[in-house]
């Protein structure tokens, strides 16, 4: 059952106040970046501490990133800008509270993409996040943004998309926005800094893994933990249960919108073995596959995926590493930086669901902590560089 929030209207000037600027200005510089349009993971829902009381001075205030706000106003739709040191974030959204706790939520979100899988650099340019108060605001400016390529996007559940680094968002309830604004955030994240873009299963799963977050009642700020995912843990439990889990290799060759063709279960568990996925990449097998994660992260930020992979003996033919250093799907990546033996890295895959599908640990998941009680220790040699 989703986490209801209720909301009151408040007007501009209230929330204004509320969102007044703490500490002096800077100086804000923006270079635009082409990217690629991607559609959102829709958010599920989960239990969660009561929030703040109506009215209530949020607790991401007491530490405020906000440095400047400005009246925006997009056709008939009015809000608010509201600038961090990395972020604008366009916002109409009737909750004061949800609005406020934004900028401090998305600051923690970005040095989480920093630092929470691996180090990776700043984003070269400011990111902007456009949340709306209404479906009906988003699907007008959706309409805008994206003219005639709108209409899959339309005609999605509760979620939201990323386009050229800019997410576009709208209320569906606290946590699910906040869960899915994380979502949404690394996409624009990758958009922006990376110069050679991830195959989609990793991409997908990396923000899958971003959405995992903690706030107690009177934080300052969130924690990001990325077990502290009990949807997409109960997805991968109850999409095994039902049979809809899908090989490794459909999954690397898939994508969220290839299996939603199927139905939306099959996207839902889609999503679900993704998250699973980069876990086991930096946990599984005692660790072993970390440092070649690092790596292909480490090539996408300074554009050297391609020539890894054309000179990678893990790809035998040069036909093949062409197509391979071109694909934003299958096994290749995995061969040049995680293991050329990729019947070995299924199985250890295999074998990670299935201890994670065994474990029925939910007191660890809402904690933060890995439901599995130890990892293997990593074999001594065998994985690719």
């Amino acid at each position: 059952m989703p986490y209801a929030d209720g909301v009151a209207s408040v007007t501009l000037r209230s929330l204004r106040a509320t969102l007044a600027p703490i500490g002096a200005a800077v100086v804000l510089a923006a270079c635009a970046g082409p990217g690629t349009l991607r559609p959102a993971a829709p958010a599920g829902t989960a239990p969660t501490a009561a929030g703040a009381a109506r009215g209530a001075l949020p607790a991401a205030l007491t530490t405020s990133p906000v440095v400047a706000t400005r009246e925006w106003k997009w056709n008939a739709t009015q809000g608010l800008e509201i600038d961090t040191r990395n972020w604008t974030i366009h916002s109409s959204l009737r909750s004061s509270n949800l609005a406020a706790a934004l900028p401090s939520f998305y600051e923690a979100a970005l040095r989480n993409y920093r630092n929470g899988l691996v180090a990776l650099p700043a984003p070269p340019r400011r990111l902007d996040a456009y949340v709306f108060g209404t479906r009906d605001e988003w699907a007008r400016f959706t309409e805008h943004r994206l003219g005639s390529d709108a209409g899959p996007y339309l005609k999605m559940g509760r979620g939201g998309f990323t386009s050229g680094g800019d997410a576009v968002l709208y209320d569906i309830g606290p946590r699910d926005t906040l869960a899915i604004a994380a979502h949404e955030g690394w996409h624009q994240y990758s958009q922006t800094t990376f110069t050679h873009s991830l195959p989609v299963w990793l991409e997908e799963g990396i923000a899958c893994f971003m959405e995992g977050f903690r706030q107690p009642s009177g934080a300052p700020e969130p924690s990001f933990l990325p077990w502290r995912n009990p949807e997409r843990y109960a997805e991968l439990r109850s999409a095994s249960r039902k049979g809809r889990l899908a090989p490794l290799r459909e999954v690397l060759e898939g994508s969220p919108q290839s299996f939603l063709a199927v139905s939306r279960d099959s996207q839902l568990a889609y999503y679900a073995q993704v998250w699973a996925l980069v876990h086991f990449l930096r946990d599984g097998e005692g660790g072993r596959y970390r440092q070649g994660l690092e790596l292909l992260l480490a090539d996408a930020v300074s554009g050297g995926i391609p020539a890894r992979v054309r000179a990678s003996k893990a790809i035998p033919d040069s036909r093949g590493r062409r197509l391979a250093s071109e694909s934003k799907a299958g096994i290749w990546l995995i061969l040049v930086y995680l293991d050329d033996d990729y019947d070995r890295f299924e199985r250890a895959y295999d074998r990670f669901v299935g201890s994670l599908l065994e474990s029925n640990s939910w007191d660890r998941i809402m904690r933060g902590e890995s439901p599995l009680a130890s990892q293997p220790a990593a074999p001594a040699s065998g994985s690719a560089p």
